[in-house]
């Protein structure tokens, strides 16, 4: 089943992207695919549409949605910083439009069952691409209270980050348990939201989030 987005701001982004048959095009956060179909049907026939995302279902995703349109498509499972890399590997030299809509995608929310939502009882993952190494659950038990106020306070701009680092802390030493999940006896103890999605470029990616 296709992966769901509903851009709110579709004429906007075509307009100011100018779209038109032949160009060449990137979408660095594919998501859904559902700004990488309006662009498609823009510059078909003969465009070139480049798109990438760090979340493997995205790419399968695009891959299902995109087959029909008459032009060139390529897909890498990757981040937008590296755009670079992807077109020197395509000896394409420069292109007419980026698009790139930062945030979780709904699928990610909603199914990918790696705890980025706190209506669920789901693993402590929230990585974007699940090959990296570092999951949530491993910098919220491994990462001592400095850090962690570090890592609330810088990224996610959470006032309250020493609270809540020592309020992790002080209940993990006090039951002997690891930080597991979004909800239960083993959940994270913040303010029910997530407050930072932490892209990490060559060491990794990983979430971290509060309340």
């Amino acid at each position: 089943m296709p992966l769901k987005h509903i851009p709110v701001m579709m004429s906007e982004v075509l307009n100011y992207l100018d779209c038109r048959p032949g160009k060449v095009y990137v979408d660095g956060t594919l998501g859904g695919s559902g700004h990488a179909r309006a662009i498609c049907s823009k510059i078909s026939p003969g465009g070139v549409f480049i798109g990438i995302d760090q979340d493997i279902d995205a790419i399968k995703n695009a891959k299902d949605v995109l087959g029909s349109f008459d032009l060139t498509i390529r897909l890498f499972h990757g981040n937008f910083i590296d755009l670079p890399e992807f077109l020197r590997q395509l000896n394409i030299k420069a292109v007419d439009g980026i698009l790139l809509d930062l945030g979780i995608s709904l699928h990610q929310i909603e199914s990918s069952g790696r705890g980025f939502s706190f209506l669920r009882d789901e693993p402590l993952d929230m990585r974007m691409n699940k090959m990296s190494g570092i999951t949530a659950e491993d910098l919220i038990n491994t990462m001592d209270e400095k850090n962690l106020k570090k890592i609330f306070r810088e990224y996610g701009e959470e006032r309250w980050a020493g609270p809540i680092a020592k309020k992790n802390r002080s209940i993990e030493k006090a039951k002997g348990d690891k930080i597991q999940q979004t909800t239960g006896s083993n959940r994270m103890r913040c303010r029910p939201k997530i407050i930072i999605i932490s892209s990490k470029n060559s060491s990794g990616n990983a979430g971290i989030y509060g309340n």
